[in-house]
């Protein structure tokens, strides 16, 4: 009898797991008895495989970091992106927590997933999680446009990119600015042979997004932007290179934190 009312108690829980205000997830009766076991002494516990498990198979369905999304840009063309450290990432170890003592106290409620990041927007798996503020950096177009709340360009640029060796390609993906300095001095990575950088660049406007050494800034050794110089010669090491007029008027706009993404 104890038994029963153990496991009454537990399958009489009912939540609902939301991200971003849309329901990711429900813990029910017909779930939670799948769970529910005895041992030989009659005591209820939980199958801790089986439900680490449906937490692990959760989490994969709603993180979102360096997964694949597509996503419809505000001129019309359709663009599918990989990669990268913006999104959304669900704290495993907290879920599981909050799932157990909620089944062990037959609580119904509506409850956030936690996360260990979070991103401006939830639109579910394979969708844009950011929201309608964000640079838009097109490697086949060789152009950049950065885009306000309402979805109107406020910025754009021809821009040069990495040269396409597999060494110095500009990486694809959704990332932050993280950082915006002026003026700033660039330093490549230190050359084995000669124990010196591969580069020092002085320049006017500098604005990272993967770590501190890929972000967008100032090239005025570059004669033009655009086209398909990034392959012929004039490519960068991984940065975003543009005139120096632009990235003065784009250091007085983006902010930290602003969406940047990376695409063909």
């Amino acid at each position: 009898t104890s038994a029963a009312d153990s496991a009454n108690t537990m399958i009489k829980a009912d939540l609902e797991l939301l991200m971003a205000g849309t329901v990711a997830g429900t813990v029910d009766a017909s779930l939670i008895s799948q769970w529910v076991t005895l041992d030989d002494d009659l005591a209820v516990t939980l199958d801790e495989g089986a439900l680490t498990a449906w937490v692990d198979e959760l989490a994969a369905a709603c993180n979102t970091i360096g997964t694949q999304r597509t996503y419809t840009r505000p001129d019309g063309k359709s663009v599918t992106v990989v990669g990268g450290t913006y999104g959304w990432e669900v704290d495993k170890d907290s879920l599981l927590a909050l799932v157990k003592d909620g089944v062990a106290n037959g609580t119904a409620d509506t409850v956030d997933i936690p996360c260990t990041q979070t991103g401006d927007a939830y639109n579910g798996a394979g969708s844009q999680d950011w929201g309608p503020r964000y640079m838009d950096v097109d490697l086949s177009e060789q152009h950049a446009r950065f885009y306000d709340a309402s979805g109107a360009i406020i910025w754009e640029s021809d821009i040069i990119t990495g040269k396409p060796d597999g060494e110095h390609d500009t990486p694809t993906g959704v990332y932050m600015v993280n950082a915006k300095e002026s003026p700033s001095k660039l330093i490549g990575q230190m050359k084995p042979e000669t124990g010196e950088p591969e580069y020092q660049t002085e320049v006017k406007a500098w604005m990272p997004f993967v770590d501190n050494y890929i972000g967008f800034h100032d090239a005025d050794w570059q004669p033009a932007f655009g086209d398909s110089r990034y392959k012929s010669g004039y490519g960068s090491h991984g940065c975003v290179n543009l005139p120096v007029g632009s990235a003065a008027d784009l250091f007085g706009i983006i902010q930290s934190g602003d969406v940047v993404v990376c695409h063909w």
